[in-house]
């Protein structure tokens, strides 16, 4: 929200007139070049009273007590923006690099044009526009014929990364920003994206995106629903992450990182970027005045389908970093996460930063964080385990009401938001408050439901690639050494030698996995099949005249769909079990069947995976030692 600033002045009795009209000159550039809306100087004139009684002992006016002008009086006049001025026009940034602004449409029409528009005024003295067309079937390239000095660039589509990546390649600006086609921007966005780029240590830089007015309620009650796209903030000036919809970075960067990941063709691209950017040891900044207006969806359907494209990425990005992930398969911000609506009470309790021993001068109320259940009922998981309690509670009376409570919390988690959410006061109805409420209830499930089963669509390796029998170039391990295998070297040959040539043996396979980025215990892990996964640790002992001794361990973990199976399958028998004894005894054996089968296909995994670290162990130049002993 807009920010100004209140009561700053200096007393010119203490100090000299000088040095007053050096520090309001300093505080009035430092506040605009920052994007607070204003500031209040204190005071006007020396002449002051309090209960009647005039005060000598002061003087904190930017005019003497006979109004005639002090310094600071001139200072303050030079700096002040005329109305419908600019702040880049007044307060030029000392250096202005080549800015290329990077727009990605796929059937982005009904708001391209505003897009455009916005663009087209924004307050920076050198910038290009670059419209990257991913494959659209509307009038787009219509649009784009209306704004010539946009470089219009169409491609067949190939999702959100590869457009983005094509912006990047055609760029001529040392600073590359994005914004999305249904995206108004600020005329000061530009100016103040690349202030924060050019004077701070930031690799890349981000700004809020807020919803401009609704067009109907619908559009209303969407924008008031839970999961747009939000920052998260580590401090007041450093983001964890920041939106696609607002963002820039120093050109480098994404050079460094080989720029966005084509996996990525719905969301996530820009948490894949953050993310491999601070793994890299840089940070990114945040800018909180350089703000675009975002459209939220229009419809419950497309509302919908953002969520669902948001759950997919959730999935993808757990492939690829699984440290920033909890068990559920939701994401784990270190930071707090801005933007989320908020109505006029909030269920989170508010935190008031009292200074260390109480001895702060403003006593700051800051919002905390909401509370862990509201989340937990309202997830896909706590509704299958609502499922789960209402089978077992058909064989079990006493805890037929255990399942309704639980519902009941489902629905309270929900209708508490629908209460809490901010509406806009003309579309504030009952209708639109109902409507809040399904939003709440369903998103997590829809998200969720799209999580789940892009995680066992995605990531698993082909059957044929997993239970080859092809022969590798090297002597196998024996089958009962396979959890782990070691390799002796005489010229030095450590662990990083064998990860290396492992990777690129399973890279080369087609095999499916994802490498530790610093904060796993185990070196690769393998997503098998639906069933395994493999997690590889190694360790290398040191031994006189460099000869080395490399241990592998190679452990296999059920896979989450395991789990969940399993425990299923369990609490199914137990209740049919219960219900009609006479089932277990075809239970039992088809049970006992299945869960040797799911072993000997894990163990068979293992065996192969131990072959291909053999093989990569002979390509870096070990010897397999066949016996635990050294």
């Amino acid at each position: 929200k807009p920010l100004v600033l209140g009561e700053f002045g200096m007393d010119t009795i203490r100090h000299s007139e000088e040095e007053q009209a050096h520090l309001l000159e300093q505080h009035y550039s430092a506040v605009f070049r920052a994007g607070a809306a204003g500031t209040i100087i204190f005071s006007w004139t020396d002449e002051w009273f309090t209960n009647g009684i005039e005060v000598n002992d002061w003087a904190f006016g930017l005019v003497r007590r006979d109004r005639s002008p002090k310094p600071a009086y001139e200072k303050i006049q030079s700096k002040i923006i005329p109305l419908g001025g600019s702040v880049a026009e007044k307060y030029p940034l000392p250096e202005t690099p080549k800015a290329s602004v990077v727009v990605c449409s796929y059937n982005g029409a009904p708001t391209l044009r505003d897009c455009l528009q916005s663009l087209r005024e924004l307050n920076y003295p050198d910038y290009e526009v670059i419209l990257v067309d991913d494959g659209s079937t509307d009038n787009t390239e219509a649009i784009a014929k209306d704004f010539p000095w946009v470089r219009y660039i169409k491609q067949p589509n190939l999702g959100l990364s590869v457009a983005r990546n094509t912006g990047i390649a055609a760029s001529q600006g040392t600073i590359v920003a994005f914004t999305d086609s249904d995206c108004m921007a600020d005329k000061d966005w530009l100016y103040f994206l690349v202030q924060t780029l050019v004077t701070g240590d930031w690799a890349a830089v981000g700004g809020p995106n807020i919803s401009p007015p609704a067009r109907d309620w619908i559009q209303a009650s969407v924008a008031a629903s839970p999961g747009s796209p939000s920052h998260v903030l580590l401090t007041d000036r450093e983001a964890e992450h920041v939106p696609g919809c607002n963002m820039a970075y120093h050109k480098w960067a994404l050079d460094m990182i080989n720029g966005f990941d084509p996996e990525y063709r719905k969301a996530g691209d820009d948490v894949d970027v953050c993310w491999r950017i601070m793994q890299r040891g840089f940070k990114i900044g945040f800018s909180p005045a350089a703000l675009v207006w975002h459209h939220r969806r229009f419809t419950v359907r497309t509302y919908f389908k953002q969520q669902g494209g948001y759950g997919e990425a959730e999935a993808l990005l757990r492939f690829k970093h699984l440290n920033y992930f909890d068990n559920s398969g939701s994401a784990r911000w270190r930071g707090t996460i801005y933007g989320q609506p908020r109505g006029e009470f909030s269920l989170a309790r508010e935190v008031v930063y009292h200074g260390v021993f109480g001895t702060g001068f403003f006593q700051s109320i800051y919002r905390g964080h909401q509370p862990y259940w509201i989340g937990l009922v309202g997830s896909l998981e706590w509704v299958g385990l609502s499922l789960i309690v209402l089978f077992i509670s058909w064989q079990v009376p006493a805890i037929r009401m255990l399942p309704l409570v639980m519902v009941a919390a489902t629905l309270l988690a929900a209708m508490l938001h629908m209460a809490t959410a901010r509406l806009e006061p003309r579309f504030d109805s009952v209708l639109a408050r109902l409507l809040v409420f399904y939003l709440a209830l369903a998103q997590p499930l829809v998200r969720g439901w799209a999580r789940y089963f892009t995680w066992l669509r995605e990531k698993r390796t082909p059957a044929s690639v997993a239970l080859s029998k092809e022969e590798l170039p090297h002597e196998p391990p024996p089958f009962l050494q396979s959890s782990c295998v070691q390799f002796w070297s005489e010229s030095g040959q450590v662990r990083e030698h064998l990860l290396a040539e492992a990777e690129r043996l399973l890279c080369k396979e087609g095999w499916k996995y994802t490498l530790d980025t610093g904060w796993s215990n185990w070196d690769i892990q393998i997503f098998a099949n639906r069933w395994w996964h493999i997690r590889v640790r190694t360790l290398t002992e040191i031994y006189p005249n460099g000869r080395r001794l490399t241990r592998a361990g190679n452990n296999l973990f059920p896979s989450t769909f395991s789990m969940v199976f399993w425990g299923l399958a369990a609490t199914a028998s137990v209740i049919f079990g219960l219900a009609y004894p006479i089932l277990l005894v075809l239970l039992v054996p088809v049970l006992s069947v299945a869960l040797l089968y799911w072993l000997a296909t894990g163990y068979a995994l293992r065996y192969r995976i131990a072959s291909l670290l053999s093989a990569a162990a002979t390509r870096a130049g070990m010897v397999p030692v066949k016996s635990r002993k050294a």
